[in-house]
Formats: C-alpha cells, structure tokens, sequence
C-alpha cells in the first residue's frame, strides 16, 4: 500500500523524488550479503526502500528470535536524510515495518557521519541511491557514495546506484573521484541496470549498481566483475507502471536467482558478464567490453529495435 501510494503522490507537481524499484533494492541487499547481525547505512535514505529490503533480508535469517529481532529494529539499520518532506515519508515507512525512527537521522550526510559514524567501525554495509546531480551547483554522486565509506568498516562493502556518465568519465571531476576509488577503497563490480529502472519515477537516467569493498586499496592486478544487466524482465503497464507482469524475476529459476548466481560466482558469461582490469582512464561498464555476438542478430531484431526506437520518440514528443 505505501509504495503505490508514493507512487501515485509522487508525479511532476507532487513529492518529486525517485523511488528505488523494490526488487532492485532486495537484489543488492542480497548481493551485499545482509543476514542477521548486518548493521545497515543509507545515508541518502529517501523514503527508506533500501533499509526495508535489508531488514527483510535481516529477518528472514533472524527467524523466530524475537530478541534478536528486536536488537535489528533498535540497533542495525540507519538511515540518513537531509528534504524535511521525505524524511517524514522514510520516518512513516519504518513506523509502518514496526521499526519507528530509532535510527532514522534528519540532517546532512556530510555533518552527520563525521559526527556520530565515522571511525566507529559500526556500520557493515552501505546501501544507497544519491541524488542524481541535475545542475551545476548539485552535488556529485560519488561525494555520497565516499560519505558512506567514511561510516563502513573496513573490507565492508558498499552498493550504490550511479548514473552511467559518473563511471564512464575519462576526465573532469568524475574522473579524479574514479582515481580517489580505487586509491582508497576495491572496486569489485560494476553492473548495467535496465534502462527505464525509474520509470515509475519519470527519470530517465541510465544507471549502473557499483560494488566496493571500504578502505582496502585497489590490487595492481585485481579484476572487476562486470555483468550487463539491462533486462530484468520487467514491463510498463499502464496500471502498475512497470512490473513484473510475466513473473521472469523471482522464483527458483528466475531471473534474480540467475544474476545473483554469476555476481557471487564472478561467472564469465558471453553477452553477460566478464572480468576485466580497469584503470581510472577506462570505462567501468559491461557495454564497453562484451563481444557483439552478430550472428544472432535477424530481422525481428532489427524490427524491434526500430519499434522501440519509434515510441522513445513519440513518448517523448520528439
């Protein structure tokens, strides 16, 4: 009920925020390993799908402890958010999964973890999604994603969301904070996520999931995992917005079971993932290493490529 209701308040005149699809916040929850005594930080919490997920996963392991539940809803998750509004939505959202606002912050992540998080070695995982920098004057992605590791123990691991521009840069500012990653901190994979993963949002920035492991340098010779992600199976209805309509996604067999089987295995997979030693000067995408199998490509491909091209252009009123 409280996402389709965000969902529904959430248009152009209305609450203005971008919701992390829940599926996609249950999948890195799960890729970051979450089990009972995690200690979870959002410190770009929004409205608080990312801490939902992680206590989900947090209970499922803790089973029928109620003690060791009670120590999760006190104690392990932590969320940080600067908009007033929003911070009411996160402060609800938790109110309504029985955690109230024990942890829940309302300030600046930038004030905040040097005064009560860092050096604390408390915080295990970090989950989050920036704001997306629109104009000059906001502030880059990777500065949230460096104020959560600054919370993170050490050979924690850190999951962010980027818009795909911030780890394709080869120069300007971008570029200097890929240098200062891989100076401080393990880039261990980069994903590629679906294209329209914001459309119930009515964003349409091409994102990528990036996978760090907190203040360990990154090895001369390390491989990063890159796994091309793009489609989840999910589908834009006109009722639900995009769902998952087709039930591709969960299951034994399902498409999130598969993606999470190569990030934990590092499967080379042709057309899908690879391993590759990146340098701040490359590229840190799927898209810029996987092979072009040409010979699966056939004429209901190319139509489709061109049906698809077409309602782009006049969703878009181009």
């Amino acid at each position: 009920f409280y996402i389709e209701f965000l969902r529904y308040a959430n248009t152009d005149k209305g609450l203005g925020i971008v919701l992390t699809p829940m599926h996609i916040a249950q999948l890195f929850a799960k890729m970051a390993n979450v089990g009972k005594d995690t200690v979870v930080l959002d410190n770009a919490a929004g409205t608080g799908g990312f801490l939902v997920a992680a206590m989900g996963e947090m209970m499922k392991d803790a089973g029928d402890n109620e003690a060791k539940i009670k120590e999760i809803r006190e104690n392990q998750l932590y969320g940080i958010e600067y908009e007033d509004s929003i911070f009411a939505l996160l402060v609800s959202n938790m109110i309504i999964h029985s955690d109230g606002r024990s942890n829940m912050i309302w300030g600046d992540t930038f004030d905040v973890i040097p005064s009560k998080l860092k050096g604390k070695e408390l915080v295990d995982v970090g989950l989050l999604n920036p704001p997306f920098k629109m104009d000059r004057d906001d502030i880059y992605e990777f500065e949230f994603v460096f104020s959560n590791l600054d919370a993170v123990k050490t050979r924690g691991t850190v999951i962010a969301i980027l818009p795909a521009s911030a780890v394709t840069a080869t120069s300007g500012p971008n570029y200097e904070y890929k240098k200062r990653l891989l100076k401080n901190h393990t880039l261990e994979a980069v994903v590629s996520l679906p294209e329209e993963l914001f459309h119930n949002s009515k964003t349409s920035v091409v994102t990528v999931g990036i996978v760090i492991t907190a203040h360990v340098p990154h090895p001369r010779n390390k491989e990063t995992w890159f796994g091309y992600w793009r489609h989840d199976g999910f589908v834009k209805t006109k009722i639900y917005g995009r769902a998952d309509v087709n039930n591709r996604w969960g299951g034994e067999n399902g498409l999130e079971e598969q993606w999470l089987s190569a990030f934990v295995n590092r499967k080379e997979v042709p057309q899908f993932s690879l391993s590759r030693r990146v340098t701040p000067e490359d590229e840190w995408i799927a898209e810029a290493y996987l092979e072009t199998d040409y010979s699966s490509l056939d004429l209901d491909a190319f139509e489709k490529t061109v049906r698809e091209y077409q309602a782009f252009k006049m969703e878009n009123g181009l």
